[in-house]
């Protein structure tokens, strides 16, 4: 496994949300979705039903 020294912010979101039991493939979509929205917009309808899914798989 390669380590990324300066991960980007999708990176960075992905891999967090994988260590905490989201399937990876999920995980890598909504880091996508929050590395592009960086919190000034909001997300699309469509954009958060996969990011409440994503976070649905912490509180397990």
């Amino acid at each position: 496994m390669m380590i990324d020294p300066q991960p980007t912010a999708a990176a960075s979101y992905s891999r967090t949300l994988i260590a905490r039991g989201c399937p990876p493939h999920l995980a890598a979509i909504v880091g996508e979705i929050l590395a592009q929205r960086g919190g000034e917009t909001k997300p699309t309808p469509q954009e958060q039903v996969l990011i409440d899914r994503a976070y649905a798989y912490l509180k397990s």
